[in-house]
């Protein structure tokens, strides 16, 4: 990226420390115009090179449009809903996906198959399927192995669910230190009704620095 963003007709270079710092959520400013649309060029260029397809990067005019209403938005208050009903706030549920995509697009950035395939789940679960379907061309070129089951899916949704179900499972099982990292699957297969997911969260009621809470009350909404 630093490389295609010396081009002239880019507006400013990209540095990669800079780059970093703003896709794994270490600096919350927005950043100005100039690096915005020249991150954007660099993408679809780099997409052109690639033979990727670039349909899911978007144009430089809706990314203006968005960092001029990000640039525009008042300061929100502070949330007092939750993320799963059990006690997590939902600014701090936010940061958790944050980082856990990033890591996943920077580590698809580098060839990883399996980053690749995750980062379809994921944008499927979250109903954006022209990234799902990007993410998912992506983990066919680099051949992972369930990639092309994926693709030619009938039922898209369910099964992208039963594989979040899944990784959720293995990272609990790693142990308290990724349980943050399994809440957010299941957090993602309980949206579209995976029983077990739902039921999952329950057991993990847990709030910022582990601390458990009782299983909430007259409460029928799912987590999600």
């Amino acid at each position: 990226m630093h490389r295609l963003s010396r081009a002239p007709d880019v507006p400013k270079e990209l540095p990669a420390s800079t780059v970093s710092d703003i896709l794994t959520g270490k600096r919350e400013r927005l950043p100005d115009w100039k690096l915005v649309v020249s991150f954007v060029m660099v993408c679809h260029r780099y997409a052109g090179e690639s033979g990727l397809p670039g349909d899911a990067l978007g144009t430089v005019e809706q990314w203006q449009a968005r960092w001029r209403a990000a640039r525009n938005e008042p300061a929100r208050p502070h949330p007092t809903g939750s993320y799963d009903l059990y006690g997590t706030p939902a600014d701090e549920a936010e940061r958790r996906a944050t980082r856990t995509v990033a890591r996943l697009v920077r580590l698809a950035g580098d060839g990883d198959a399996e980053s690749a395939y995750r980062l379809a789940i994921i944008h499927v679960l979250a109903g954006e399927s022209a990234e799902a379907r990007y993410w998912i061309h992506i983990a066919v070129q680099k051949r992972h192995p369930g990639a092309e089951a994926f693709a030619g899916n009938r039922h898209p949704i369910e099964f992208a669910a039963n594989l979040s179900f899944a990784y959720g499972q293995a990272y609990e099982q790693e142990g308290h230190a990724k349980r943050d990292i399994a809440r957010f699957y299941y957090g993602l297969a309980a949206r579209h009704g995976h029983p077990h997911a739902t039921e999952r969260l329950r057991v993990l009621r847990a709030v910022p620095f582990g601390k458990l809470l009782p299983a909430p009350v007259g409460s029928d909404r799912r987590p999600g």
